[in-house]
């Protein structure tokens, strides 16, 4: 039951880096005057600055995507998730453990913001399950994390340490997947049973049990080792 609960922390993973990345390009989330020149985003807006340093090309594709009238929202969304999907386990498997665990630290921190802002945990569920109980509410999540756009995140460590060209220590995987189960076994003491369960329409019975787990995963994760954590965050996002 370990590897399956395993798979789901990647799917959060991916899926909450998605949804901070892609709320920068909300058409609408931005003043038009503050759109009007490019260089005065990239310094307003470090994450993309960030995009900009990671894949160039990329960044031209999804800023002219992002503010233009021809494209929809959802266009964007499904452009930026794409891009993640296919590289931020290659990035996070070439960073550094400091920029490997600001990853960390951002998935806990996101966690809390939603459960913070609505305790039931429907908010937070509909990210992660989108079109079981109801979809996420695009505009308050941009409401919700604001203030990330004008903060250094994970990104931008991962962008400075690119021409560093790092040399990652690699851990046995047994060591890797231990620490994984040790924290398995501690929540599902913590939660019972229902911890392990998997199927989207029983977890919804529970949105706020669901989120706090996951949570509570990543809490737990961040309080090992930091070459053990980041290694585990790397082990759970394998490139594509």
């Amino acid at each position: 039951m370990g590897s399956s609960k395993s798979g789901k922390r990647k799917f959060v993973i991916k899926t909450i880096a998605f949804i901070v990345i892609v709320l920068f390009f909300l058409k609408g989330y931005l003043e038009e005057d503050e759109v009007q020149k490019r260089n005065r985003i990239l310094k307003t807006y470090p994450v993309l600055e960030a995009l900009n340093k990671i894949d160039p090309q990329r960044f031209e594709v999804f800023y002219k995507q992002a503010f233009s009238s021809d494209n929809a929202t959802s266009d964007v969304m499904i452009s930026t998730k794409s891009w993640v999907n296919s590289n931020l386990g290659r990035l996070l498997n070439s960073a550094p453990d400091e920029a490997v665990n600001e990853f960390g630290e951002h998935t806990v921190n996101m966690f809390d913001t939603f459960l913070n802002l609505d305790p039931s945990g429907v908010f937070c569920f509909n990210v992660l399950y989108p079109g079981v109980v109801g979809s996420p509410d695009i505009h308050n999540m941009a409401e919700y994390t604001k203030d990330l756009a004008f903060k250094r995140t994970y990104l931008n460590s991962i962008a400075d340490s690119i021409s560093q060209n790092v040399k990652v220590d690699r851990l046995p995987v047994e060591q890797v997947e231990e620490a994984i189960a040790s924290i398995h076994v501690k929540l599902a003491e913590k939660y019972g049973n229902d911890y392990y369960i998997e199927d989207p329409k029983e977890l919804a019975k529970q949105p706020a049990l669901e989120c706090k787990s996951r949570r509570d995963f990543y809490t737990q994760l961040m309080e090992l080792d930091p070459h053990l954590s980041a290694e585990v965050i790397r082990y759970l996002n394998k490139p594509e």
